[in-house]
């Protein structure tokens, strides 16, 4: 079995050694430093902080977004009772138009296909002739038409009546 070197140690012969040994560490760091590149003061250099901006900086900044932001947004927006009373005529005439009939748009897509032809029609033009949503007519197509067999897809975005 082989005796520890340091168990025979004094104290102070210890710390001696630590001190020298961290003296070593430090050494070796700033070696490898300058063969690196780096010089000793750059590295020992507190890091860059932020820079405090003075009080007229952070009004133009915060003047420049307000712009911005209001630019984006666009006019300011009336005040609630503003709106109430704007809305209310729309209100009133949405609550007296009665709503259209189930299948309406089934029945205008199909004739609107029919009368154009073996060529079809797209559906932007669709909606156009119809005074729908392009939106409306393409989920019309993707859900309800898979079940008309009568309706073909003639090309992309295109559909005819076939029969």
């Amino acid at each position: 079995m082989q005796s520890n070197p340091l168990a025979n140690i004094s104290l102070q012969q210890l710390k001696r050694a630590v001190t020298i040994r961290e003296e070593i560490e430090s050494l070796e760091k700033e070696l490898s430093r300058i063969i690196v590149g780096q010089s000793s003061r750059a590295a020992n250099a507190a890091p860059p902080g932020k820079g405090k901006m003075s009080r007229a900086a952070r009004a133009k900044i915060s003047a420049a977004m307000k712009a911005r932001w209001a630019k984006r947004k666009g006019p300011r927006r009336m005040s609630s009772n503003s709106v109430q009373a704007a809305k209310a005529p729309q209100l009133v005439a949405a609550k007296t138009k009665k709503p259209s009939p189930r299948g309406q748009l089934k029945e205008r897509i199909i004739r609107a296909l029919k009368t154009a032809g073996k060529s079809g029609a797209t559906v932007k033009d669709l909606a156009a002739k119809l005074g729908t949503s392009y939106g409306n007519i393409s989920v019309w197509f993707r859900t309800t038409a898979k079940g008309v067999k009568e309706v073909k897809k003639v090309a992309p975005g295109r559909f005819a009546w076939a029969s």
